[in-house]
């Protein structure tokens, strides 16, 4: 899968398939992540392992492309997350709040893996939503 748009698609399938095999092979073995300009997971492994935990707080969680733009070897996703609050999240138990917020990823494609993702998530609208921020 050497076209990065594709790749991105099979991340989103799998991320939305609750897949974790197939979402491991498609990530490279030195992958990083950074979430708000901040490092976040280092290595295939680690990252599996907070897709997993995410969907065992938010099991119904859907991610919905809005957009997706690429150039050279950079995918823009812009997308929904929409899911319930049904697990242990951030170190908060389950609320069973629904939630939708809006996210935008840009993926780093080398050699038809994701090599780098740079998260840039709405967590005030999502914390709110959730009553973990009063305002929701």
């Amino acid at each position: 899968m050497s076209n990065p748009m594709d790749c991105v698609k099979r991340v989103v399938e799998c991320d939305n398939g609750r897949d974790a095999a197939g979402y491991r092979a498609i990530i490279h073995d030195d992958y990083l992540s950074f979430v708000h300009g901040k490092e976040q997971n280092v290595g295939a492994d680690a990252e599996v392992a907070a897709i997993e935990g995410w969907w065992k707080a938010t099991s119904d969680v859907h991610l919905e492309i809005l957009e997706l733009a690429e150039t050279d070897g950079l995918v823009t996703l812009r997308y929904t997350l929409t899911g319930t609050h049904d697990g242990d999240l951030f170190g908060r138990p389950a609320s069973g709040k629904k939630f939708h917020v809006e996210n935008c990823t840009l993926l780093r494609v080398v050699d038809g893996k994701v090599k780098n993702a740079y998260r840039y998530s709405d967590t005030l609208g999502l914390m709110t939503q959730l009553g973990v921020i009063p305002g929701g």
